[in-house]
């Protein structure tokens, strides 16, 4: 009978820590202070986004989040990623730019940059074309 009261307790513990609320600050960069919300200690990065969305009122899509040195993704490998927050842990803010309009993008010459790219020819070999695709993908060479 003790043992059936322990797991009932540790239950009631676990989820007493699912539901414990932390307070993390917000740091944005930029010229705004840092803010400190309330949030589950347990919640996806995903629901997070758009709760930081809401209280900076900042465009949920295009922010970037940075907790204990490692960028937050909503997915890894399709799956949901989930956090652990502690008390006082402090997430850095950062809205990615919007592109260039349109009408600037078209007049923009890329002429420049064409003197630093591959020319693959039509009559590559398959392996020189593998060759290629692997160092655009692993070594960032423009093609």
């Amino acid at each position: 009978m003790m043992e059936a009261n322990r797991s009932k307790e540790e239950e009631e513990e676990e989820e007493e820590e699912e539901e414990e609320e932390v307070e993390i600050t917000l740091k944005t960069i930029g010229p705004t202070r840092p803010t400190s919300i309330k949030v589950p200690s347990s919640i996806n990065v995903r629901d997070l986004r758009s709760l930081i969305a809401g209280v900076g009122k900042l465009p949920g899509e295009h922010l970037k989040l940075i907790l204990r040195g490692e960028v937050l993704h909503d997915t890894k490998n399709g799956d949901d990623v989930h956090l652990r927050l502690k008390d006082r842990d402090s997430i850095i803010v950062a809205v990615k730019p919007k592109s260039p309009a349109r009408h600037i993008r078209d007049g923009f010459d890329d002429d420049d940059d064409d003197d630093l790219k591959f020319q693959i020819p039509q009559s590559t070999s398959r392996w020189k074309r593998k060759l290629f695709s692997f160092l655009h993908d692993k070594v960032k060479l423009p093609f």
